[in-house]
C-alpha cells in the first residue's frame, strides 16, 4: 500500500511539472535533462517511483503464489518468503528517500495553479449548495437551475461570477447578490471545514498531526 500510494503521488508530480500544468518545479537534484530536446527536464525521480511500484506489487505477487497452495501449517515452501519481503522494503525505503526528497525541492507555482482554476466552473457545486441553504430549493431544482447558469455563462464566455444580478434572475428570479459571495475558488475551498476537508486550518491541523505522528 505504501508503494502504490508513492506511485500515484509520484504521477501527480510527473503531471505537475509537465509543461500543460507546470503548478511545481523540480531542481537538477530531481530531474534530468532530455535525451532529444535539450530545453526540457524529465521528473526522473518522480518516474523512478512510480516505476519501482510495480516491483513491489510483483513481489507482494510472488509471496501470494507461494502462499496460496500451502496447508494452514508450516511449509519449507515459506523460506522463500525473505527475498521478496526484503526486497520490497529496500525499494520502498528508497521510494520514501526520493519522494521526500522531491517534496522539500519543489517550488510552487501559485499563479499558475490559481490560473487552472479560472477554467471549467469549478464553483458550480457552491452555487447549486448556496441555491439549497439560502433560498431553500430542492437540491435537483438546485443542480438544474446552476446548469443553466452555467449555460449562461459558457455562450457570453464569462465565468459564473461575471454574469450580472439581472442575468441570473432571468433564470431563478429569487436569487440575491449574496450569491456572489460563494462563487469565489476562496470561498470554496475555505468553506469545506468538515473532517478531512481542503479549508487551511484544515490542512494545517492535518498537516500538524502528520508531523507529530510520524517526525
Amino acid at each position: 500500500m505504501i508503494s502504490i500510494h508513492l506511485s500515484r503521488f509520484a504521477e501527480e508530480i510527473v503531471l505537475w511539472t509537465s509543461d500543460g500544468f507546470r503548478f511545481v518545479a523540480l531542481s537538477d537534484a530531481f530531474t534530468t535533462g532530455s535525451s532529444i530536446m535539450p530545453q526540457k527536464r524529465n521528473p526522473d525521480a518522480a518516474e523512478l517511483v512510480r516505476a519501482k511500484a510495480g516491483h513491489v506489487v510483483a513481489m507482494l505477487t510472488q509471496l501470494l503464489i507461494v502462499m496460496k497452495g500451502l496447508p494452514l501449517t508450516y511449509g519449507k515452501d515459506m523460506q522463500d518468503d525473505k527475498a521478496p519481503t526484503f526486497a520490497a522494503t529496500d525499494t520502498i525505503r528508497l521510494g520514501l528517500a526520493a519522494t521526500a526528497g522531491m517534496v522539500r525541492d519543489m517550488k510552487a507555482n501559485t499563479d499558475r495553479m490559481k490560473a487552472a482554476t479560472d477554467a471549467g466552473f469549478i464553483t458550480a457545486t457552491d452555487l447549486a449548495d448556496w441555491l439549497v441553504r439560502v433560498l431553500g430549493l430542492p437540491f435537483r431544482s438546485a443542480h438544474h437551475t446552476t446548469g443553466e447558469l452555467v449555460r449562461l455563462a459558457e455562450g457570453k464566455g464569462v465565468a459564473l461570477d461575471k454574469l450580472s444580478l439581472t442575468e441570473m434572475r432571468s433564470v431563478e428570479p429569487k436569487i440575491t447578490e449574496d450569491v456572489f459571495s460563494v462563487l469565489s475558488v476562496e470561498y470554496s475551498v475555505a468553506s469545506r471545514t468538515s473532517f478531512g476537508g481542503t479549508a487551511p486550518d484544515n490542512v494545517r491541523k492535518a498537516a500538524a498531526a502528520a508531523r507529530e505522528r510520524f517526525l
